[in-house]
């Protein structure tokens, strides 16, 4: 550990975490190139082997989401209005994304279809993954969106005690966290049916705590991350630590434990880059433009791998690789077009029209008001 050179309280973007956000996109749709099985035979083994580990990749996603909010946490902001950011930041896309859902699933891939009003509706406000048997109704990639939605819903409670906390306390909260990942799949065995240590938001809230912790710690100037050239390796192997067997007897994944870890220390590594003025490869333009574009590529991706594989018996082509590869660029190709149209025609107006809502605003604006006004004359 190299000593440590002082707080970031006035760094305010962390772009290399923005390009970091495609590269993790791309692990999810690998996953799910590999479970829609468009490479068959030797190809597919290899696929396998290379992508089981892809749906981590969630797992990055919500200890980036908790570092990157900790970070630019607002002491002045109100809950209210954070809340309200955040409808306006996910819930357009969110909409558009059940919208093709249900598009796709009348059409071309009709085993995706939801059972039932409740479920759907349950999607739709994004409560559906507390009941395990509703965790992939309507759009099957939103389950990820309801553990969103209740970091969100706690992140304001969350971040007064943390930034109160001493560097102990959060190194605690820290191991804690850890802890807590590897004991999930634990939780979940002792309470079958209720809690599932995949798509429960509660149980998957460790992650996100982990990174706003991990960001808090590095703002400070308490805590220097390894350096990128360390972090990177130990990422990779965090990546394959994921598939490690559960302690036996038990359902205790240290496996997993590991790989959130190292992830965090990937995200850490990469924003102490930034903050440092030696931003990395993924803070260039084209890796930025599709850090933008990931999240309506990822709430598609998975509807459109699934389309382009439905003429094939049981939508699964398990194709040689000279056939599958060619399949899959379009499968990408599509979704990165689609992706590109929604982000730029819904999500960033539908944004910035929401933004003029904004509790704060509202608030700040009376205040102006107010104090431009005359004051009353006395009599």
């Amino acid at each position: 550990m190299a000593a440590t050179p002082g707080p970031l309280d006035r760094v305010r973007t962390l772009p290399s975490l923005t390009g970091l956000r495609w590269a993790t996109a791309m692990l999810i749709f690998g996953h799910h190139l590999m479970a829609v099985n468009y490479f068959g035979g030797t190809a597919g083994v290899a696929w396998g082997v290379l992508f089981e580990a892809g749906k981590t990749g969630v797992t990055l996603f919500f200890i980036l989401s908790g570092f990157v909010l900790a970070w630019g946490y607002k002491p002045h902001q109100t809950a209210r209005s954070f809340w309200w950011h955040r409808v306006a930041r996910i819930y357009p896309l969110h909409l558009v994304g059940v919208a093709l859902a249900l598009v796709a699933a009348a059409t071309l891939v009709p085993e995706i279809r939801t059972d039932g009003a409740a479920p759907l509706v349950a999607n739709v406000f994004l409560v559906n993954g507390w009941v395990p048997d509703w965790w992939q109704a309507g759009n099957a990639a939103s389950w990820s969106l309801v553990c969103e939605a209740f970091f969100y819903l706690g992140f304001p409670f969350l971040i007064r005690p943390l930034v109160r906390a001493s560097n102990r306390v959060l190194t605690a909260v820290v191991v804690a966290s850890l802890v807590l990942v590897a004991l999930a799949p634990q939780i979940a065995a002792f309470a079958p049916g209720v809690l599932s240590s995949a798509s429960t938001p509660l149980l998957r809230l460790p992650e996100f705590v982990l990174g706003m912790t991990l960001a808090l710690m590095l703002k400070r100037g308490e805590w220097m991350p390894l350096r990128l050239s360390i972090a990177l390796p130990l990422a990779v192997a965090g990546y394959a630590l994921s598939e490690a067997p559960m302690l036996p007897g038990t359902d205790i994944h240290l496996g997993m434990a590991g790989t959130v870890g190292c992830y965090a220390l990937l995200v850490a590594s990469l924003a102490n880059a930034d903050a440092r003025g030696r931003s990395t490869f993924l803070a260039r333009p084209l890796w930025q433009e599709l850090g933008r574009v990931s999240f309506a590529f990822y709430l598609v991706h998975l509807l459109v791998i699934a389309s382009v594989s439905s003429a094939w018996p049981d939508g699964h082509p398990e194709l040689p690789w000279r056939q599958a590869v060619p399949l899959a660029l379009a499968a990408f190709a599509i979704a990165l077009a689609i992706a590109w149209v929604i982000h730029k025609l819904v999500e960033i107006p539908a944004q910035r029209w929401l933004l003029r809502f904004d509790p704060d605003r509202a608030r700040h604006r009376g205040r102006r008001m107010d104090a431009a006004s005359p004051a009353p004359r006395r009599t």
